[in-house]
């Protein structure tokens, strides 16, 4: 099996520029493009937050009066899940136009986009972790609530 490594910003545009050409146009529509799957992906996690804090909205209050445990377990759980909205919102779902800044040359300001969006993309994994916590507690508060409070 062939082992891959993780390239740094400068080495990932140096491959980059060996699989498209020295193309700074062409390159850097792909990065913008990365931006994009990074938005959508980050958006659609914010809708799982959404559907989560709607739901306990109608059902939060019923369950959290059913049992301590219940209550501890939700208040963990929303607690979780609105700091991933935050992460997300302060992280991946951040509006910075990609030329709205520039590096002393493109390859620089390439590179620099390259940081970015791996930045962005650390902030996104962490957000997914945190939105699994949060929707582990909540499920726990769920269940407690369905089994009769435990």
């Amino acid at each position: 099996m062939i082992k891959l490594r993780k390239l740094k910003p400068a080495e990932e545009l140096s491959y980059l520029r060996e699989v498209h050409g020295d193309e700074n146009a062409k390159l850097f529509s792909l990065l913008i493009g990365h931006f994009e799957v990074l938005q959508s992906r980050a958006q659609m996690l914010l809708s799982l937050i959404a559907i989560c804090l709607t739901i306990t909205g109608f059902s939060g209050p019923q369950i959290a009066a059913s049992s301590v445990q219940a209550r501890m377990l939700l208040a963990f759980g929303l607690s979780f899940v609105l700091l991933a909205a935050l992460i997300l919102v302060m992280g991946p779902l951040q509006l910075r136009w990609g030329t709205q800044r520039r590096a002393d040359t493109v390859s620089l300001s390439l590179e620099a986009l390259i940081e970015r969006r791996n930045a962005r993309t650390d902030r996104y994994h962490v957000a997914s972790v945190v939105l699994v916590l949060g929707l582990s507690g909540y499920m726990g508060s769920l269940l407690t609530f369905l089994l009769g409070g435990l």
